[in-house]
């Protein structure tokens, strides 16, 4: 629960959330929407715990967010950001820090959720092929499969989706659509887009706009 929740950045004056309230239900699909700066991310960031806010509250099950164990509370999200990185290692060791020490089997099982496993078998070394720091080798679809495959490893109960399809072809960005539409099932989701996305699907669609909350549509 967000109530009230402003979130201004050191050095700026202009505010990227001002007053924003929001329920979100566990088992509830949250679509977020509005154009660039709008303060989407922000929102994210406060729900991730990277920025606190500056006024307002917010509640995980009653409990103020900045009461909870950090890492606690972060072992039950599931992130997956507009741009994913991807660490110098293997491609099972970028996977698996969706969850760390899982056994082989589930990164396989990950991989295959994720639609990754066909592009990965057809690498020189499969899951043991090594990637540089940026991942030249794959393209922009490949590295988003690989970030959910991440996704579906942790099985977290809350996911956040930040612009999962940005700077994706049509065709990519549908085949990914269908890819996260598994991924949703039976979790919290917050979802971050540009476009319509899940609209008729989501539980509740709301826009910012300049930090503020101006649209909020529930079916």
């Amino acid at each position: 629960m967000l109530n009230g929740v402003c979130l201004t950045y050191p050095g700026r004056t202009a505010p990227a959330l001002a007053g924003v309230t929001l329920e979100i239900r566990p088992g509830e699909r949250i679509m977020v929407t509005g154009p660039s700066g709008a303060g989407k991310s922000s929102l994210l960031a406060l729900l991730l715990r990277f920025a606190d806010p500056d006024a307002g509250t917010i509640e995980a099950g009653g409990v103020g967010l900045a009461d909870l164990d950090l890492a606690a509370w972060r072992d039950q999200i599931a992130w997956v950001p507009q741009h994913p990185h991807l660490f110098t290692g293997t491609v099972a060791s970028n996977i698996a820090l969706g969850q760390p020490g899982a056994s082989r089997e589930a990164v396989e099982r990950a991989a295959g959720l994720a639609g990754a496993a066909e592009f990965i078998g057809v690498l020189p070394r499969g899951l043991d092929t090594e990637l540089g720091e940026r991942a030249g080798r794959l393209s922009a679809g490949q590295r988003q499969r690989i970030a959910l495959a991440r996704a579906f490893l942790r099985d977290a109960p809350l996911l956040l989706l930040d612009e999962p399809t940005a700077h994706l072809d049509a065709i990519t960005a549908a085949e990914i659509l269908g890819t996260i539409e598994t991924l949703m099932a039976g979790r919290t989701v917050v979802l971050v887009t540009h476009g319509p996305g899940w609209a008729g699907n989501a539980d509740q669609t709301i826009t910012l706009d300049q930090g503020r909350l101006a649209v909020m549509v529930t079916p």
